[in-house]
């Protein structure tokens, strides 16, 4: 896990000043080396020590450090946080002279030990006992392809100096970052937006769209755009190509991963069983490090899951000592799930850290997290976070394995219901409808009149819609009135007809991107690598292959994953039907301690964006109606409080 940087100069005169300058901004998401690559045409890579180079990598490879006016065509830089192979073999920038490659990376290749293990088969020597090593001779040996056969979460760019090309790598979902500028200087790839904007002539930009996009629903991350238009994200399962045989830095970007659900023909049965197995394995696969690993343990379902199934690994290997955990916990109960992860913590024999974010606490570090996010957050869940990571750095802990992603995949959102419904109606499934039905009024004392509604209408179109009052159709979009030239309330037209078309739309829109970039900066903030279990891509081709009641049985959630961990859970865990992820107690925060707080930040952010961005007066309005309880608690004061805080430190 590192942060990586590569410029291509459109004239090789350029200097050495803007690729150092932008990985020391990113010093946090690799403290323990730091390495730099130029090339120039006709000439070969020149590796390079910089100030924070490891005193071993120093002395075994004897590099010179790079100095600015060094000039370039195509530069590298790497911040190293050590996981795999702590010697200076792991050291990157990496070359493989026999092949003309050379690599900056960033991420893990899990499943590296068995792709070298035929590489070896095929005649390749290694020298280290790194995964960064393995992509090399991978790509040597199978070009672009070799990215089939990746298990993992990566970002990395490859420059092949004999063919003079090169490759800008973004994983199958997106799990790690990888930011594009191309500017009067040259193309920036970077793993965070900040060291773009040291770039030669680099002048901030806002995306009006975009932020009135987030203001009006909270969506960020959901396309290739930034809150900055000349800055994109290289979208998931895609690659950059540019030929460095032309001066004019012209690139194309280029699929190389579609996800296709493997539809299950099987038993319910054996999904079960299957369904652990990946699990199992994928998080086997995590384990692998040459540092410690811990978890984050919020008490929930899915990270619960994660800590059992890893502790019966770790004891299948002889380790008996335990994992270590971290948890955010809280004063108030409504937001507490300590006593879920003590359960948790009880039978797995985890060793225990706890941290209680506070309002003081959000006061005095606001400014440091939104420096690290590089952009604003939905809600103050992501300081929760924040916190989490923080802790976990404070422990003394590198590697933690989380949650993220089942959700997404599994149907862990009430949103999902109507979907899911209408997904019945529309296979004509209608014991199955009634059968779902019954058990909703059944928990919920109500028929689900609202969902039977809303799926008759996805499957019959406007002619149904158009007999209906305007407060009973699905397809109304709404508007908030607090945003001057308002978007709708929502980033899609309609909602939609299937479970499995709304749980694509969570894994590749919203909210799994954002949730994924939330992940990666407030981890990598405290020099810290997140792996992501639920995220390995044979488990979203399996989860989102089955049948959809085999996900949502009877009303209840993520159905498959309790069956499948049952015996292995706490049944105080297994029957939880709860959800709270990383919550903070937001709503207490607004209309107790931190009143005064946000009330003048919103201030603030009127006076500077009202009439262009924000109708002042219908924001007060909103935000007073909150606070006496006449409106219900949403997290648009903090968008809008957030979204002024962040634009300040531009």
């Amino acid at each position: 896990m590192c942060g990586i940087l590569s410029i291509v100069n459109k004239a090789s005169k350029t200097g050495s000043e803007s690729l150092l300058k932008a990985c020391e901004i990113i010093r946090h998401r690799g403290p323990d080396d730091e390495g730099f690559l130029t090339w120039v045409p006709g000439e070969a890579p020149i590796v390079w020590a910089g100030s924070d180079t490891a005193a071993s990598t120093h002395s075994h490879f004897g590099y010179s450090t790079l100095v600015p006016g060094q000039g370039f065509r195509v530069g590298f830089g790497h911040r190293r946080l050590s996981i795999l192979d702590l010697s200076p073999m792991g050291h990157q920038p990496m070359l493989h002279g026999p092949a003309g490659l050379a690599i900056t990376f960033n991420g893990e290749i899990y499943n590296y030990l068995e792709i070298k293990a035929e590489l070896e088969t095929k005649g390749h020597h290694f020298r280290s006992t790194s995964d960064t090593e393995v992509i090399l001779h991978a790509w040597q040996e199978w070009g672009v392809k070799c990215l089939d056969r990746f298990n993992g979460m990566f970002s990395f760019v490859i420059l092949d100096h004999h063919k003079k090309e090169l490759f800008a790598v973004r994983d199958r979902f997106g799990v790690k970052p990888l930011y594009y500028y191309s500017g009067e200087t040259g193309l920036y790839l970077a793993s965070e937006i900040k060291q773009i904007k040291t770039a030669p002539g680099y002048q901030s930009r806002l995306d009006e769209k975009i932020t009135r996009q987030y203001l009006a629903t909270g969506a960020v991350d959901h396309t290739s755009n930034t809150f900055d238009p000349q800055i994109k994200h290289l979208p998931a399962g895609h690659y950059l190509y540019m030929n460095l045989s032309s001066d004019e830095n012209e690139f194309e970007i280029r699929k190389w991963y579609s996800l296709t659900p493997k539809k299950w023909t099987g038993s319910r049965e054996e999904a079960v069983s299957e369904l652990r197995r990946l699990l199992t394995d994928s998080i086997n696969l995590r384990l692998r490090s040459d540092v410690p690993v811990g978890s984050c343990l919020s008490g929930g379902l899915d990270s619960s899951s994660i800590v059992c199934i890893a502790a019966q690994l770790l004891k299948a290997k002889g380790d008996f000592a335990g994992q270590e955990t971290v948890t955010a916990c809280y004063e108030s109960a409504k937001y507490d799930e300590w006593k879920f992860a003590q359960e948790v913590i009880k039978a797995t024999n985890a060793k225990p850290h706890r941290v209680f974010p506070s309002f003081r606490q959000l006061q005095d570090e606001v400014d440091q997290f939104l420096f690290y996010q590089d952009e604003p957050t939905g809600s103050t869940s992501q300081f929760s976070q924040w916190a989490v990571f923080k802790k976990t750095h404070e422990a003394g802990l590198k590697v933690m394995v989380d949650g993220q992603g089942a959700d997404e995949q599994l149907a862990g959102y009430s949103g999902n219901d109507l979907s899911f419904y209408s997904g019945l109606l529309k296979k004509a499934r209608f014991l199955t409808l009634l059968d779902e039905a019954r058990h909703y009024k059944k928990e919920k004392g109500v028929w689900p009149k609202g969902f039977l509604l809303g799926a008759l209408q996805l499957n019959t179109g406007a002619a149904l819609s158009n007999l209906l009052p305007q407060n009973a159709r699905i397809t109304r979009k709404h508007d908030v009135n607090w945003i001057a030239n308002a978007e709708p309330a929502t980033i899609y037209g309609t909602h939609a007809a299937t479970l499995e078309e709304n749980l694509l739309r969570q894994v590749y829109f919203e909210p799994l991107p954002a949730l994924l970039r939330y992940e990666d900066h407030n981890s990598m903030a405290w020099s810290v690598e997140s792996r992501t279990p639920f995220m390995d891509y044979r488990l979203l081709e399996f989860n989102l292959g089955l049948p959809e009641t085999y996900l949502y049985k009877r009303g209840v959630r993520k159905a498959i994953l309790r069956e499948a961990m049952h015996n292995i859970l706490p049944p105080a865990i297994e029957n939880r039907r709860d959800k709270m992820g990383f919550v903070t107690p937001e709503e207490l925060w607004l209309k107790g301690e931190g009143k005064d707080w946000f009330i003048d930040g919103i201030d603030k952010a009127c006076a500077q964006f009202g009439g262009q961005i924000l109708d002042t007066a219908n924001v007060k309005k909103y935000v007073a109606s909150m606070l006496d309880g006449k409106q219900p608690f949403d997290f648009a004061p903090w968008r809008i409080f957030c979204f002024h805080r962040w634009h300040n430190r531009l």
